[in-house]
């Protein structure tokens, strides 16, 4: 019999309890109800003004949660849709319709993207012919928002960031403009920070989670999921690239240099005889990381702790839930608040045959100052037959007037706000650069800030080594390391050693 392996690990994200009239909405193709309450969510977002939408099926949905009497209503859309976004206003989505696609594919296929009123009825204006995840430009005004999206999936070795366009099209009296492109040499799928400066990508089965930064990088996206981690035994820093997907870009007007994704669990570390003293051991998709653009990571969020799981073991095939994983998470329209999904793994035997399929079963905002979790809804249908499964949802809520963002709260890193020193880790050109044959360096190079070198590496020789014997070695101070590719291409990183 087939079983899947669940970790486990104690909770971060806090779960709100309180007694709520659940709002029943049953539809062809959807079982569904409301589990938040107006009062929950004032007291959790100081406004109960928060809508939310969702894709089920082909279809979409969304909630007012605002409204007299909150429902679930399905929008009235011409054919299959996918991947919907609430403007900053509240007011519009934006979507795909096509094929159901966010990268990577080994040819190309095609996909549109819209903009419409979030109502059930409305008319949906095409944002273009050929574009991949559209999402709204957040520090635009309502009445000309724009949508930034990608134009390619076809992605050779799943390295989206070398091929296609991400540009942007700004909509005026609900007609598109043209074009205006973002980054000529990438697609990026996780959208554009509040100041318009990163953008964001990962993807499943994706090497890593990628940041770009328009305006001071070097036109190279920068891997940000290389966690510093120790080494089995020594207890030595060293560095593991863990691959991530779902990207979503940061939506705070302060800290505009991070993002949001989850990973695929902390199987790399171990593999590599690693531990991660603070975070231990985790599951795909079990936690959700915000990071920045220098690799460090500022907050972490389990999954919620109500909901209940059993040992895979322990199942006699009706239905029980062994495995639970976040699923297409969000960061809103508000810096302090996110939304995903929680994907549940049921064990079914049926006729003889083991199944274990697993759906998103209910929807949660994630409070992302205070690690707390509200469940929005559920499903009421959990049966093996059940076709309810929520996908990619949207939170919007409301930003009140004269809104100042709290300037410390994501100012420290996992590892500072455990009351543990940091240095800042040195990652290497783990990938394949753009234009190279293939190695992924030919030297990796120490210069002090006057400009002399004072250790180099070659591509025959162990990086992880280099890094403990070299940099580790190093006074206090500010450093360059310098990566050059085959092809003659740089990379350069600020080292800063903190003794």
């Amino acid at each position: 019999m087939k079983r899947k392996t669940s970790f486990q690990l104690p909770g971060k994200c806090l779960f709100i309890t309180a007694l709520v009239c659940c709002i029943t909405y049953s539809h062809a193709q959807i079982k569904a109800r409301i589990t938040a309450s107006q009062s929950q969510l004032a007291a959790l977002c100081g406004t109960a003004k928060v809508k939310v939408v969702f894709a089920c099926g082909d279809s979409l949905y969304f909630v007012d949660f605002s409204a007299t009497t909150p429902q679930i209503s399905k929008m009235n859309l011409t054919g299959p849709a996918y991947l919907p976004v609430i403007s900053s206003d509240g007011n519009w989505i934006a979507y795909q319709t096509g094929d159901f696609h966010e990268g990577p594919s080994a040819s190309q296929v095609k996909a549109t993207a819209w903009i419409r009123e979030l109502a059930v009825s409305g008319t949906a204006v095409k944002v273009a012919d050929t574009a991949y995840v559209p999402r709204f430009v957040q520090n635009t005004s309502a009445d000309t928002p724009e949508i930034v999206y990608a134009t390619s999936v076809a992605c050779p070795q799943n390295y989206c960031y070398t091929t296609g366009q991400t540009v942007k099209k700004k909509i005026v009296s609900k007609s598109p403009g043209s074009a205006e492109v973002v980054f000529n040499g990438g697609s990026y799928y996780g959208g554009l920070s509040w100041d318009n400066r990163y953008l964001n990508s990962a993807w499943d089965g994706g090497p890593n989670a990628f940041m770009l930064d328009l305006q001071g990088g070097t036109g190279l996206p920068q891997p940000i999921h290389t966690m510093r981690v120790k080494k089995n035994g020594t207890n030595i820093d060293t560095f593991v690239t863990v691959g991530a997907c779902n990207p979503s870009r940061s939506a705070s007007r302060i800290f505009t240099n991070t993002m949001m994704y989850y990973d695929f669990s902390s199987l790399a570390i171990t593999a590599a005889k690693c531990f991660h003293p603070l975070l231990g051991t985790w599951g795909e998709h079990q936690l959700l990381f915000i990071s920045r653009y220098d690799a460090e990571d500022l907050r972490v969020y389990n999954t919620p702790a109500e909901r209940t799981i059993i040992p895979v073991d322990s199942t006699k095939g009706i239905g029980e839930a062994f495995g639970k994983e976040w699923h297409n998470p969000e960061w809103s329209n508000h810096p302090y608040y996110a939304v995903s999904g929680l994907s549940v793994d049921r064990e079914w035997l049926v006729g003889g045959t083991w199944y274990q399929p697993d759906k998103s079963e209910s929807i949660y905002l994630i409070d992302l100052k205070d690690s707390l979790c509200l469940k929005l809804i559920e499903s009421t249908d959990t049966s093996f037959t059940s076709v309810v499964d929520f996908q990619n949802p949207f939170l919007w809520v409301e930003v009140p007037a004269g809104f100042q963002e709290d300037t410390t709260w994501l100012a420290k890193t996992i590892w500072e706000r455990a009351g543990q020193g940091v240095i800042n880790p040195y990652k290497p050109a783990l990938y394949p650069m753009p234009g190279s044959t293939g190695s992924l360096h030919t030297e990796i190079a120490i210069y002090s800030l006057a400009g002399k070198k004072l250790a180099s590496v070659s591509s025959a020789q162990d990086v992880s080594v280099f890094i403990r014997e070299k940099l580790h070695a190093l006074k206090s101070g500010t450093y360059l390391v310098v990566s050059t590719g085959d092809a003659g291409q740089r990379q350069i990183y600020r080292w800063v050693n903190v003794r």
